[in-house]
């Protein structure tokens, strides 16, 4: 469905964000990519979505396909009528509309069955059709960012993006957001999400990329990387810095593919 061929981002005259980056996102599946604060997580997710060059940063080698066509010179509206949609990181609902007023917002102009999807929305996220009609500034932290994926959801995407879904959430919301990914997952959209919470990114994966100085430096199913010293040192609980796991970037991905 979607590959990353070995992209270079970069900022300005600053040094590359993401470094000749490989990945593969397949159909109806959980791809998460985890790492610290300037991994090039959210980097990642601009080139994918189209946003890129509006937040100052150029493509310098690579491509992307979505279903083995280039995407990468398509700006964002041009990628949801492909059938992928951007979950932002930060939450970036319209404060002053209601909750159904943003949800028709993320509907396509052009679709007749906005009603259809609305419905379906309000069986996912429950808490949102019991304030269909409230201002989404009054909504919890949590409630914004169901309203977020919501929204998001509301084109049927093929192919969803989630950028940081669990920043600044409650443990309690964080699992209810892992479980909504995976409803997610069972109603046939694939999900990329990047997240520093690899706990929860990878319980709720199929497969995972470890992204650190903008290059991947593991890979694999998202069991393989759950049981690798290296993510439970430094990911899920252990002590260490984000450099030492840079010592194991030479060595081969436990991927099925080369990363």
């Amino acid at each position: 469905m979607l590959e990353v061929r070995g992209i270079s981002v970069r900022y300005g005259q600053g040094a590359p964000a993401l470094r000749s980056l490989h990945l593969r996102a397949g159909p109806g599946q959980v791809t998460a990519v985890v790492g610290g604060n300037g991994a090039g997580k959210s980097t990642l997710m601009k080139a994918v979505s189209g946003v890129l060059p509006f937040d100052g940063g150029r493509l310098e080698g690579g491509e992307i396909l979505f279903d083995g066509r280039p995407v990468h010179g398509l700006g964002p509206t041009a990628l949801v009528r492909r059938g992928i949609a951007h979950v932002p990181e930060g939450r970036r609902v319209f404060a002053d509309l209601t909750v159904e007023e943003n949800l028709r917002a993320g509907a396509s102009t052009a679709r007749k069955d906005v009603r259809a999807s609305l419905d379906e929305a309000y069986g996912m996220f429950e808490v949102l059709a019991e304030r269909r009609r409230q201002r989404a500034v009054l909504l919890s932290g949590g409630e914004q960012q169901m309203l977020a994926i919501a929204r998001g959801l509301m084109s049927r995407p093929r192919l969803l993006l989630l950028d940081e879904p669990s920043l600044g959430l409650a443990p309690k919301v964080v699992e209810r957001i892992g479980e909504i990914i995976s409803v997610i997952r069972g109603s046939g959209t694939a999900v990329l999400v990047v997240e520093q919470n690899a706990a929860m990114a990878l319980a709720v994966a199929d497969d995972g990329y470890v992204l650190e100085q903008g290059r991947v430096v593991l890979s694999g199913t998202a069991a393989e990387l759950r049981a690798t010293d290296e993510v439970q040192q430094l990911y899920l609980g252990g002590s260490g810095s984000a450099e030492e796991l840079l010592r194991f970037a030479d060595r081969a991905p436990l991927a099925r593919w080369s990363a």
